[in-house]
């Protein structure tokens, strides 16, 4: 069934562009969309600064995904399900978040919305220390074709504390929208679909990297937990 799936998503990808799609549903559909939904339910300023703030969000995330690596042909699909599934669920979320927010909430609680804009705030720190740790090899293809010509192990920055500091400021990221928005069916869909699907996405990585790093990966893994500091907690439970 996997191999069928996985056979689709990649017969999309050669048949339409996909990540042209998926940066013209970020840049211009979801920002429309929300504008929209403003005028016709909610022409207030929480209404107004809400589609900014969204819009901003979607379109800087779009920009530094697809346009900041240095990778080769970084626009060409190749197959990598978990790429277009993650990336599918992140905007379906945001067409969830925008209808919700308009249509459903009615007042917006200031504490959680201040909650989810710090929570946001760190999301963004996480990702871009993550992406400057890893310089030339930040790579939006880790899956599937190597794309980059020399692949070493990166155990700087915050890759000395975990090994997905990327995918957990995408984790964070991706509840802190709807903790804004006070917009409790997105925050479950956030919860249930799209975070399990970013961990399945850092596991496949972790198969890719196994197979290109070896042994070494082997070790890092015994080392450094997956999204939390778990050597810090030992650590500090050891009282060292």
């Amino acid at each position: 069934m996997r191999g069928i799936f996985v056979t689709t998503i990649s017969m999309m990808g050669n048949k339409l562009p996909l990540i042209k799609f998926f940066t013209f549903t970020g840049n211009v559909l979801l920002p429309l969309y929300a504008f929209l939904m403003c005028y016709l339910f909610k022409q207030t300023l929480e209404g107004v600064l809400f589609a900014l703030l969204i819009s901003a969000m979607i379109i800087e995330r779009g920009w530094k995904t697809f346009k900041t690596t240095k990778e080769h042909r970084k626009e060409e699909f190749h197959g990598d399900w978990t790429l277009a599934v993650v990336t599918g669920t992140y905007l379906t979320l945001f067409f969830f978040l925008i209808t919700e927010f308009y249509v459903r909430v009615a007042v917006v609680s200031t504490y959680l919305s201040i909650l989810g804009l710090a929570i946001l705030t760190a999301s963004f720190k996480l990702r871009f220390w993550g992406m400057a740790a890893l310089g030339k090899q930040w790579a939006v293809h880790a899956v599937g074709v190597q794309k980059i010509k020399k692949v070493r192990l990166i155990k700087i920055g915050p890759y000395k504390y975990i090994r997905h500091p990327i995918y957990l400021g995408i984790i964070l990221e991706e509840l802190s929208y709807p903790i804004i928005a006070n917009a409790y069916y997105a925050l479950i869909f956030a919860a249930l679909v799209c975070i399990p699907l970013v961990i399945v996405r850092a596991w496949t990585e972790e198969k890719t990297s196994l197979r290109r790093l070896g042994d070494q990966y082997v070790e890092y893994k015994r080392e450094i937990g997956m999204l939390f500091p778990t050597q810090l907690l030992k650590r500090y439970r050891s009282g060292v």
